[in-house]
């Protein structure tokens, strides 16, 4: 019974994993969605700097 289970769920997974219905372009929205969370966690971490570059840009203009 558990090997019929087990060569079932087996099955029905590679049919999914060979499936060629839906979104094509699955690779490109997680290579996307990782640059993303790459670019958030280089922003994160240095948060500081990145706030104290644009507020001296902030600081040097002036309105006449």
């Amino acid at each position: 019974m558990l090997n019929r289970m087990y060569v079932k769920a087996m099955c029905r997974l590679q049919e999914m994993m060979n499936d060629e219905k839906g979104d094509t372009n699955f690779i490109s929205v997680l290579i996307i969605l990782g640059i993303v969370v790459v670019l958030a966690g280089v922003f994160m971490g240095f948060k500081d700097t990145i706030v104290n570059q644009v507020q001296e840009l902030m600081d040097n203009f002036s309105i006449h």
